[in-house]
């Protein structure tokens, strides 16, 4: 099928595209609503990717499209904020269905595949059903000696040309033509073993036949799988064991906030994998004094009671935690920096291999994985790569923890004080940037679940494999940092409001943005007329004034005309105080402007905006009690007008 997708995060496209062409779709990518209008004018779709969440117009918008409904076009749509009345709205729209990020490929597979037409019956070659055409796969050019046995009862020798999991060429016998189902008996190399594989005819030229496996999942083809995997140089590496562990971290990531589980389910999926026979897992204390063991696989009793607190900056794991660097020995026994007791109890052990990694967010240590075994078999780059892969999810979800933990308690905060204040439908501040960070947490873990499951399907080359699993350790430190901007807003303390003069703030922050106003050319006008002071907290009313004069300083920054700033200070009647910052830039677009102070809209080129200034501009004046909308100017450029309560007496 031919499929579009329509989402602005590159890394969730990637994913999906790879995906759907893995499964044998044709994927079309593109990142807003309007550019798909324009591929949708081209060439019809089979069916529809849609984010709801886009730049400009949003993803529900485009489904009330009279253009897009008359197409009748399955349309599956995908968001990171799934809540159940955004699910409603989206069917009420006409979707087919929804699923909330981050997306498992499985459950994607299965709701494309109601799109699919019906399949066509299948060939009949002298009663034997030919299978679909096989996946692209691995093929080793070795040559072995083959006898076909076919249906009829018919013999004959050959060798093959190549040899891949799901089937076999063997090279063409004179003039013979076969058909159907035959037995394939092949002479495996440096043996006498000969497996008897049924199979099906599904191609014969000049060259040769090719044969497809009647059952791919039988036992005996293990012997053919591994010999090519051997021949095409696959890795030594159990990249899928590797790979499962990351996806089995980053579902329960996803799944709960319970920071326990995913310390229990890090290490459990640790355990088989490595070889090793111990691992601890410790967290910096509060005071960031002294590492705590909060989980542990094969400790003794002593061991773990010589490990339960450690100081740090002393010892391995504790040398560890102090720097943020991996440290790894094949023989730990002989490291210099091994405590007396943990020196004796490691000798006692038997315990030769060792590898201790940093578990870090935010550029902050938090804390330190261990992992050792007894054997005299150093730990490889790959499995120190891995660990260190559990280490930054492990970092992830701690993070993810304190940030619920701070919401939670101040979303209560404010409910307590502002029950009469707003309705009760209504998110709070803090609720409104856990929406946000939720949407933008679960894009990242469907890049990192994505990849996880494409590596599962096992047709990468190393490359490949390894590609994608920095892929994922990118991911991931991406969700880290990402948590590190957005952290700051959670605990924004109750502001305190007295009587203040705009006048004054005004000329506080002009004064502040002179030096870069006047570097490109931005002429500043004010107009203040007898307005009386509006009971306001300070700092948050010059960080609104701030956003907004910033905001329409970067409008005019590639604007080619006049470029004008306008403060005016007025009275409208009535309680308010009205203050308007104008600009003569190019306006807001119109299918922007009223999403403008969502949280994470932004029309700045990525990486220059992270788009809260206006969404925290709006909640500071809601909480004043007061408004702040947006308009565009008849004569160009945009305006943003604040009306607050003024002070009495």
């Amino acid at each position: 099928m031919r499929i579009l997708v329509i989402d602005d995060d590159q890394a969730v496209c990637e994913v999906f595209g790879e995906f759907l062409h893995e499964i044998g779709h044709e994927p079309v990518i593109t990142h807003t609503a309007e550019t798909a209008l324009d591929t949708l004018r081209e060439e019809r779709p089979d069916a529809v990717l849609l984010d709801v969440c886009l730049p400009g117009m949003s993803g529900l918008d485009f489904m009330k499209l009279e253009a897009v409904r008359d197409l009748r076009v399955p349309i599956l749509v995908i968001s990171g904020r799934a809540t159940e009345s955004q699910a409603q709205e989206a069917m009420r729209a006409g979707a087919f269905d929804f699923i909330g990020k981050p997306v498992a490929l499985r459950r994607l597979q299965e709701v494309l595949a109601c799109f699919e037409a019906p399949a066509a019956a299948p060939t009949k070659v002298k009663d034997a059903e030919v299978p679909p055409e096989r996946r692209r796969a691995p093929r080793a050019m070795v040559a072995l000696p083959v006898r076909i046995r076919e249906q009829s009862g018919a013999e004959w020798e050959s060798t093959s040309v190549n040899l891949s999991a799901s089937g076999i060429k063997v090279r063409a016998n004179g003039s013979r033509r076969t058909a159907g189902m035959a037995t394939l008996s092949i002479t495996l190399p440096e043996s006498e073993t000969q497996l008897e594989v049924p199979s099906i005819l599904v191609r014969a030229d000049d060259e040769g036949y090719a044969f497809a496996f009647r059952d791919r999942g039988d036992e005996r083809l293990q012997e053919l799988n591994e010999l090519v995997r051997r021949s095409v140089g696959a890795p030594t590496v159990d990249v899928e064991s590797h790979v499962r562990i990351l996806h089995r971290i980053g579902e329960a990531i996803s799944a709960t906030l319970d920071v326990d589980e995913v310390l229990r389910i890090a290490l459990d999926a640790l355990t088989h994998v490595t070889g090793h026979e111990i691992s601890s897992l410790h967290l910096l204390s509060a005071d960031g004094a002294t590492l705590h063991l909060r989980g542990d696989r094969g400790l003794r009793p002593r061991l773990r009671e010589i490990n339960s607190v450690l100081p740090i900056g002393q010892g391995l794991i504790g040398g560890v935690a102090a720097t943020g660097k991996t440290l790894h020995w094949a023989h730990v026994s002989e490291s210099a920096d091994l405590l007396p007791a943990a020196r004796a109890a490691v000798t006692q052990e038997g315990i030769h291999a060792f590898v201790c990694v940093p578990i870090h967010s935010r550029g902050q240590i938090l804390g330190a994985l261990s992992l050792g075994r007894r054997t005299r078999e150093a730990f490889s780059e790959s499995e120190i790569a891995l660990v260190e892969a559990c280490a930054n999810q492990i970092g992830l979800a701690l993070q993810n923890a304190q940030l619920y933990s701070a919401t939670r308690s101040q979303l209560e905060d404010l409910k307590s004080a502002e029950a009469q204040l707003i309705e009760g439908e209504k998110l709070s501040t803090v609720g409104k940037l856990a929406a946000g960070l939720a949407h933008e947490t679960r894009n990242r873990l469907t890049a990192i679940l994505g990849q996880a499951e494409l590596l599962l399907m096992g047709a990468d080359d190393p490359v490949k494999s390894r590609e994608r699993l920095h892929t994922i350790v990118q991911e991931t430190s991406r969700a880290a940092k990402m948590l590190q901007n957005l952290l700051r807003f959670t605990s924004r303390h109750s502001a305190e409001r007295h009587p203040c003069r705009l006048e004054d703030q005004i000329q506080w922050v002009l004064e502040l943005k002179n030096p870069q106003l006047r570097h490109d050319s931005v002429k500043v006008v004010t107009d203040f007329g007898n307005v009386r002071p509006v009971l306001a907290d300070e700092g948050q009313i010059q960080q609104v004034l701030l956003n907004l004069v910033q905001n329409a300083h970067q409008a005019m920054a590639g604007h080619q005309g006049e470029r004008e700033i306008t403060v005016r200070l007025s009275e409208p009647g009535g309680p308010n105080v009205r203050l308007e910052v104008l600009d003569s830039g190019p306006g807001i677009h119109p299918n922007v402007l009223p999403r403008i102070f969502d949280a994470f809209t932004t029309t700045k080129a990525p990486g220059e905006g992270t788009g809260l200034g206006l969404w925290v501009s709006y909640s500071i004046v809601e909480q004043h009690q007061g408004s702040l909308r947006a308009v565009n100017r008849p004569e160009g450029g945009a305006a943003f007008i604040v009306e607050l309560p003024a002070a009495t007496a």
